[in-house]
């Protein structure tokens, strides 16, 4: 008896024990997060079980592995992100999903936590308040946009101009390509001689995210931005380790890039190469050999080290280094002209806390030119090199002191110009030579102050008061200048003389925001003064005399004096599965010029004249909105842009309407793009030496685009395939001998593991 009570006890332990054996072992779940519409992976996911201290995040690539430790009972697994509605699964549901779909929201999620990470603020938002638009990488990267200034084409604010050799700038509200700054991972790119950025030099693959901001009131990213600023934001990340993609298209273009990343622990690094080009014949001409020849190389390098482990706000110490270089080539062999240009840029950012010094960005940057240009003018032959160096530094810090944001910002440019013409008449052996070296150094100090007031628990919830206040020092001197004739040339110091210029610029902003579940809204009013000293192209053009009094020339600083103000209203209909929500945005904005400058050229005549207005106006009014259909797979987007522009002279060819209509429809991996547009005529004078004008007139323009998307995934491989068809209205536009706007098609496809 005794000894089958001890094997029944015995029995009974071993059960026991196995029991909670079983019970007490962990659990390991992992799968991929996609947009239920576009089956983009989602990144930054929060993943949990409620009232635990554990949880993770899904990866760049939308994956994730969770490990659960010993539970019991019903366990509901969340699925959380800003920009999602929260799904919950309950865990013996959730390992028989290899892929979790999340629904987009209108309104962004209020006080979601991610573990491990949060949310950072876009760069250009710390300034103060302004318009600004934020083009992701999924809005371009399937879509067989051939640049950024492809891309960039599609706001109604911004208008593209292209010139035969393929640069591309851009305006920014009716201004002029040098008043709109441009920078990459946060380093200016504008080159020293005229303060122009040329956005075919911008590969599109690897770019995270694009920044905007429209206006003339910003005080961290320096003067000259009197129409805006472009910020180019690389993604440092990849979901890939190999990719490789090949467009082909009209004109005998095509180009192809292969891309290389890895990631070790906390080390990320990435490598880029793209090659490409493209043929077109000119009209009314039989020989092939006339024809206009275009090449482009793009390389890039980029690596990451996260020194420490990520805080609980997701920021790390880091330091990372950047290495980008474009080569261009344009060959016109009509008109006998051609034109090289090697692009380079190196960076290394630091990022993070440093001893006692808390939020810390340091970063230094060498950015390097060279541009050789040949081409005939009139009895000369013209041959132009510029070399442009610039070494810069930039630091950051900041801090929060009660309900105030401080920010402080200083920045150090050395610029070094090397400015070569050579003009050598036709049939002749006499040279005409001007040489200079030009250095500009340039420190720049901002202060910005953000005051965040709660207005309490009610609709407004918000109130913000910023000021900023920004000094910028400038000296500019030629060296060594030699102008003249070969064999008889004159040099010497006072040829073009030194400059020095100090302005100090305050700005002043208020924002006002509201929120509840279904409405937001957003409205800023801000005002100020900002500078725009003159360029180093400026200073070597000569001044023309014949201008009225009013418009002598004179190199003085030119001054704009702006006030806007504008809102945004969005709302979400979360119960209505045809009409989603909607958002509509505008804003009203005025610019006050002095001293405005006014460059020109005359046909034939290889130099550049300048002279001033004494005050000039830009106004307009912008508004953009926006339908979601169909719990967001459609979405129909309308932009409308109207300016007054008071001198034509100032900002040439210039449209002073522009309307862009938008229809994108995301489903099952498909992703569909219509464009609409039109721009009024645009208008520029043509000045003769004699002081005659002439207005030089281009129609206004409408047209369509289209963009098919696929991707797809087979074999542990990633495929994506694109067709695209610019202007499909086939407009017979011709500039010198080339139709601009003429019909043109696109494919591009591409594989990656």
């Amino acid at each position: 008896m005794k000894a089958s009570c001890l094997t029944h006890l015995v029995i009974l332990l071993f059960i026991l024990g196995f029991t909670s054996s079983v019970a007490g072992q962990d659990i390991y779940v992992s799968g991929i997060v996609r947009d239920i519409n576009s089956h983009n992976e989602i990144a930054g996911v929060n993943i949990f079980v409620k009232n635990r201290k554990y949880g993770t995040t899904t990866d760049i690539s939308g994956k994730y592995f969770l490990h659960l430790k010993s539970e019991t009972g019903a366990i509901k697994i969340t699925f959380q992100h800003v920009a999602y509605d929260p799904v919950e699964i309950p865990l013996d549901s959730l390992s028989k999903k290899q892929t979790i779909y999340m629904q987009p929201r209108i309104i962004p999620l209020q006080g979601v936590r991610v573990e491990g990470q949060s949310a950072k603020r876009f760069e250009i938002a710390k300034d103060i308040p302004q318009p600004i638009s934020i083009i992701a990488a999924k809005t371009y990267e399937m879509r067989g946009f051939v640049d950024a200034g492809d891309l960039l084409r599609t706001d109604n604010s911004i208008q593209v101009d292209e010139e035969l050799s393929g640069k591309k700038t851009i305006g920014i509200r009716g201004g002029n390509p040098d008043e709109v700054i441009v920078m990459y991972n946060g380093v200016k790119m504008n080159n020293t001689y005229d303060n122009v950025f040329d956005f075919s030099l911008i590969d599109l693959a690897d770019v995270k995210r694009i920044e905007i901001i429209k206006g003339s009131n910003t005080a961290l990213y320096g003067p000259e931005a009197f129409a805006g600023i472009v910020n180019i934001v690389p993604r440092l990340k990849q979901d890939y380790r190999i990719r490789f993609d090949q467009r082909l298209g009209s004109y005998r273009s095509g180009d192809w890039g292969l891309h290389l990343y890895q990631d070790i622990n906390r080390f990320q690094g990435n490598f880029s190469y793209r090659r490409g080009g493209y043929k077109r014949k000119f009209l009314a001409t039989e020989d092939i050999d006339n024809s206009l020849i275009n090449s482009f190389s793009h390389y890039k390098a980029n690596v990451n080290y996260e020194l420490s482990p990520p805080k609980a706000d997701g920021s790390a110490n880091s330091i990372s280094g950047l290495w980008l270089q474009t080569e261009l080539s344009y060959d016109n062999q009509r008109d006998d002209e051609k034109l090289s240009n090697t692009n380079r840029l190196y960076s290394v950012k630091y990022s993070g806390d440093l001893f006692f010094l808390q939020n810390l960005l340091l970063s230094a940057s060498v950015r390097q030119l060279d541009e050789n240009q040949a081409y005939p003018a009139g009895y000369f032959r013209l041959a132009r090199d510029i070399r442009d160096d610039a070494f810069i530094i930039r630091t950051e810090k900041s801090q929060k002191i009660g309900i105030a944001r401080l920010l402080f910002s200083y920045e150090y440019q050395n610029n070094d110009l090397v400015f070569k013409d050579q003009k050598t008449m036709l049939h002749s052996s006499v040279n005409d030579l001007t040489l200079s070296e030009f250095h500009r150094r340039h420190h720049g100090i901002a202060a910005i102050s953000k005051f965040d007031i709660n207005a309490g628990t009610g609709f407004i919830q918000t109130m913000d008061f910023d000021i900023s206040v920004r000094q910028d020092i400038i000296h500019d001197k030629q060296e060594n200048p030699i102008v003249g004739i070969e064999d008889s040339k004159y040099s010497g110091d006072s040829y073009f003389g030194e400059n020095n210029w100090r302005e100090t610029t305050v700005k002043f902003s208020m924002n006002i925001s509201g929120y509840r579940e279904d409405l937001t809204f957003d409205s800023y009013l801000n005002f100020g003064r900002n500078v725009k000293f003159p360029t180093l192209f400026q200073q070597i053009s000569l001044p023309y005399l014949g201008s009225d009094i009013s418009d002598q020339p004179n190199l003085d600083v030119e001054k704009n004096n702006s006030i806007e103000i504008g809102s945004e209203l969005t709302r979400d209909l979360h119960n209505s599965y045809a009409i989603y929500g909607w958002q509509i945005s505008g804003n009203y904005f005025l610019n006050n010029y002095d001293n405005k400058f006014r460059s020109f050229t005359s046909p034939n005549v290889p130099i550049a004249y300048f002279d001033n207005v004494q005050t000039a106006r830009i106004a307009g009014v912008e508004t953009k909105s926006s339908l979601f259909l169909l719990r967001k797979k459609v979405t129909l987007e309308l932009g409308v842009s109207k300016y007054s522009i008071s001198e034509k002279a100032a900002f040439p060819f210039k449209s002073d309407f522009k309307a862009t209509l938008n229809l994108i429809l995301e489903h099952a991996g498909w992703s569909v793009l219509l464009h609409m547009f039109r721009e009024n005529e645009q208008e520029a004078w043509l000045r003769f030496p004699d002081g005659r004008f002439a207005i030089v007139r281009l129609p206004d323009y409408s047209n369509i685009d289209f963009h098919l998307s696929k991707k797809f995934e087979r074999f542990g491989l990633k495929y994506f395939i694109n067709f695209s068809g610019r202007n499909l209205l086939d407009d017979d536009t011709v500039l010198q001998g080339l139709t601009i706007r003429d019909r043109r098609f696109y494919i591009t496809m591409g594989l990656q593991y």
